[in-house]
């Protein structure tokens, strides 16, 4: 095996300088744990950037992409599979009427979404409303739909046609609409922009101003989707039904894929030829994707996640008391953040010093987001190392 060091090397040499890349070389890992190049044991505690739903490698997973891939793992999307037909229904029976497409990621879900707006806009409308401080992908038009300018200002001239409003703000929404407006898109917990939660109200609101005004209304569920926020789809705990919903990250549980859930009366815009993708919803993808759902149900991941959510938050309470600097804690689930005083960025590379792993976002947000089957002793030992870099504040 290459050492440490030469695989570091070869990052600086070969890599494009796309990340700030910080920590050891990892080799291994299980459930909420890592294990790096030297033996060292970390914990985990926002596995893949919230993709980790079932933790590493979780052995329904691994026993399915070693047998599928013996089997088939790629066909084209012009041809009949199995795999993919049974997670489209998956999806549909567990979500809202509807039918799926599937991709390879959140942004490229974000983008056929849109493309479904312009064809509901038939060449009159256009204007897509997102939110302040909102982070919808990387590709040009999800970033221009992204409400954080930092994202944005490197690239432009960006993708036209987005309209920003203010998260739990009815008003700001009703002030941008106007008569070129085909659609909203929101998260329902914003992730990159802070652990920000749209209000029952807001959206309830928000739901209705579409209708009245012949607007869609797009849920990004790429962080929230598959038990994240303690129910398998967010947008079932405001009692609303999207017209298109985005999923991504948890759906392979670390494996690639993402989806667009279209409602039904929307279908019969996309025609053959309208939209595709080359590796979107391969039979291996679809394959692994349909486990996840199986585990998720067996282990009754969303009913865990509410209940470790909710041990979780008042642990983050207890330390808000103890520390002045911590101004709040908010979340849904296991997507919990603590909003300080200070930078979290360092606070991030000390508590990784210590052998666990959070998030630092939007400058002052530290994230935390397990393992939905993470367990409290793993939650207890994450969160006393965190006390511990705290004191040192």
């Amino acid at each position: 095996m290459m050492s440490c060091a030469k695989v570091k090397k070869y990052y600086q040499n070969y890599s494009l300088y796309t990340y700030n890349r910080v920590g050891p070389v990892f080799v291994r890992g299980k459930g909420s744990w890592l294990w790096d190049c030297a033996g060292k044991k970390y914990l985990d505690l926002f596995p893949g950037w919230g993709v980790g739903v079932l933790g590493h490698c979780h052995p329904a997973v691994v026993k399915t992409i070693g047998e599928q891939s013996r089997r088939l793992i790629h066909l084209p999307n012009n041809l009949f599979f199995e795999q993919q037909a049974v997670l489209a229904e998956q999806i549909v029976k567990n979500s809202f009427p509807s039918r799926v497409f599937f991709s390879n990621s959140g942004a490229e879900s974000v983008e056929g979404a849109l493309k479904i707006t312009r064809l509901f806009g038939a060449g009159k409308r256009y204007k897509v409303i997102t939110m302040r401080d909102s982070f919808h992908g990387r590709t040009f038009a999800a970033m221009s739909a992204t409400g954080q300018a930092k994202y944005r200002k490197p690239f432009k001239p960006v993708v036209p046609g987005f309209s920003e409003a203010r998260l739990n703000d009815i008003r700001s929404v009703r002030r941008v609409t106007d008569n070129k407006t085909v659609a909203v898109m929101l998260e329902l917990v914003q992730g990159e922009g802070g652990v920000n939660i749209a209000g029952k109200d807001f959206i309830v609101a928000l739901s209705a101003w579409c209708r009245k005004n012949g607007m869609l209304l797009i849920v990004d569920e790429v962080q929230t989707g598959m038990g994240r926020t303690g129910k398998l789809f967010a947008y079932e705990h405001y009692g609303i039904t999207p017209d298109i919903m985005v999923l991504s990250k948890g759906l392979g549980a670390g494996f690639p894929i993402g989806a667009i859930v279209v409602g039904r009366h929307l279908c019969d815009l996309v025609k053959p030829g309208l939209h595709a993708s080359t590796f979107g919803g391969s039979p291996l993808a679809t394959a692994v994707s349909k486990t996840v759902f199986d585990t998720i149900k067996k282990e009754r991941l969303p009913a865990a996640a509410a209940k470790s959510g909710a041990y979780l938050r008042a642990c983050l309470m207890r330390l808000r008391d103890k520390f002045a600097f911590i101004r709040e804690v908010r979340g849904m689930g296991l997507m919990q953040g603590m909003e300080l005083d200070v930078k979290t960025f360092p606070l991030f590379l000390k508590i990784m010093e210590n052998r666990v792993i959070v998030n630092s976002t939007h400058d002052y947000v530290m994230r935390i987001m397990p393992a939905l089957n993470v367990s409290r002793e793993e939650i207890d030992r994450g969160l006393k190392i965190i006390e511990k870099v705290f004191k040192g504040v």
